[in-house]
């Protein structure tokens, strides 16, 4: 059957199918990652006792001298080509990779079809004197029962669809571009919510947008709530005080006799209390049948219904969290105010200064300052001012000094996507020791124990992943397909740049001296 032959019907009659371009034939000849005839080789490079049939296109070619030129150019043709379990898996990855940027533009069209829908749904209702909402549960009815879904979730997404069009137009442009994937722009949504005004919104989407394209969402709520900072209009003191007012304890009922004991309480008290469940956990007995989970969901327990843990030997345990608090905070020059009625200048959004736990979560003022008085330790950091990157600390004690200023810099582990905290990884040379690694900053990062016994795997060289750091805690993975990730250490303290320069070599806003008039 020639391929003018097949046909489809128009508008006007018969109308012939486009002929297939090479690139599309090859794609339809190729079988499907990880099926038998996958991993035989394409039917054109097998070899002749498993090829099928083919017509010999040779016909007509002048051979070349003692004529087997033919013959030999045939034979390469149809060569065999080994194709690994590997090779099969590497492809894999490949289409996956391509699948999912295919399905993010497609979530994003979709989002974009949504809020379509239900403006002209809303207009409708608006018109008719009706609640917007009616209009909204009318075509999400409708929805549901063309793709049988549930009409309330339909409601839901076109809800967050006109959502994410009118709020955060630029996301849903890089979402339509598969710049970025349905958990970044959930992450963003979530964290601006707090953002009322469109500037401030803008400005918000704006700076996180370049880092949405290189990080995973859990990296990038991070960033979100540190950026949110620099764009909200009251002060972290002044929310904080009414948070507060809302922590409350709850439990809710499961299945088999169990039962969810949830909290919400200020983040120091939350990330403490948790901390000395699991130092109780670890220091149990070697011998004790119970999980580890298991014992900190007892110690929990115990230390509320009882006032003190069972194992006797755990009385001496206690919390610790790490905070890093700037210097204006301690001198009472953040610029913020305590709660309301407090006298102070009210800082212009960005300007205060902001204590965090060591994974970025900020701290109110009032309680960074209690716990400051109460410290037992000290530890001051060192920032560079051009990244912001911690560089060192002021302790000199070698093994220990070296072990506060990883954990300050890093502060999670180091493997591209990976947010287990320092606390908890290991500290890995990046250089072999038994190579030749050096202990210092710049061949040293956190790795945890799952990311460490991958990068030390004994795996064939083919199949390592390669790290080096390109400069102290800038670490750059290579893995076995050859792709790069690059890995930036946290950013903690405040950044500068140059100003910008005027076209006589002056810095704006910086007069020239006198007799300098470049006329």
């Amino acid at each position: 059957m020639s391929r003018d032959a097949v046909q489809h019907e128009g508008p006007e009659g018969p109308v012939p199918l486009r002929p297939e371009t090479p690139e599309e034939l090859a794609a339809r000849l190729t079988p499907p990652p990880f099926s038998p005839e996958y991993r035989r080789g394409f039917p054109w490079v097998r070899p002749d006792d498993q090829a099928p049939a083919r017509v010999d296109d040779t016909d007509g070619v002048e051979p070349a001298a003692g004529g087997s030129g033919g013959e030999a150019s045939t034979e390469a043709r149809l060569a065999p080509v080994v194709v690994t379990g590997r090779a099969v898996a590497e492809s894999a990855m490949r289409a996956v990779v391509e699948i999912d940027s295919a399905i993010a533009s497609l979530q994003a069209m979709r989002a974009q079809l949504l809020a379509g829908i239900g403006g002209v749904a809303v207009e409708d209702a608006v018109a008719e004197r009706l609640d917007p909402g009616v209009g909204l549960r009318d075509v999400a009815a409708e929805l549901a029962l063309m793709q049988r879904r549930s009409d309330r979730t339909l409601e839901a997404d076109l809800n967050r669809a006109m959502a994410e069009r009118e709020r955060w137009p630029a996301t849903l442009r890089a979402w339509g571009a598969a710049r970025i994937h349905r958990g970044h722009v959930a992450v963003i949504a979530e964290i601006g919510a707090a953002l009322q005004d469109a500037e401030a919104r803008a400005a918000f989407e704006a700076a996180l947008l370049p880092h949405a394209e290189t990080v995973n969402p859990g990296r990038l709520r991070t960033l979100a709530r540190r950026e949110l900072e620099r764009h909200l209009e009251r002060p972290l003191a002044a929310r904080h005080v009414q948070a507060r007012s809302g922590r409350t304890v709850w439990v809710r009922d499961v299945d088999d006799g169990m039962s969810l004991f949830q909290a919400l309480v200020p983040t120091p008290l939350a990330r403490g209390a948790y901390d000395r469940a699991t130092r109780m956990a670890k220091a149990a007995a070697s011998d004790d049948p119970r999980s580890f989970d298991q014992r900190r969901a007892d110690a929990v327990c115990d230390l509320l219904l009882t006032g003190e843990p069972t194992d006797t030997a755990l009385h001496g345990i206690t919390a610790e969290v790490s905070i890093i608090i700037p210097a204006q905070t301690l001198t009472g020059d953040a610029g913020a105010a305590s709660g309301p009625g407090d006298e102070g200048t009210e800082p212009r959004p960005g300007q205060v200064a902001v204590a965090r736990l060591s994974d970025g979560t900020p701290i109110d003022p009032k309680t960074a300052l209690l716990l400051a008085v109460r410290a037992t330790s000290w530890t001051r950091l060192f920032t560079d001012p051009l990244t912001g990157h911690v560089t060192a600390v002021d302790s000199y004690v070698p093994s220990a000094q070296l072990k506060k200023l990883l954990r300050a810099r890093d502060q999670h582990c180091r493997w591209p996507g990976c947010n287990a905290r320092a606390a908890r990884c290991d500290i890995d040379h990046t250089r072999a020791w038994a190579d030749g690694g050096t202990t210092e900053i710049g061949n040293l990062a956190h790795l945890c124990r799952r990311h460490h016994t991958l990068k030390g795997a004994q795996l064939s060289r083919a199949r390592r992943w390669k790290v080096r750091q390109r400069s102290p805690g800038v670490l750059e993975f290579t893995s076995p397909m050859g792709n790069t990730y690059i890995d930036q250490p946290p950013q903690t303290g405040p950044t500068f740049h140059d100003p910008p320069s005027s076209p006589w070599g002056m810095p704006t806003g910086i007069a020239a001296p006198r007799g300098d008039n470049p006329f």
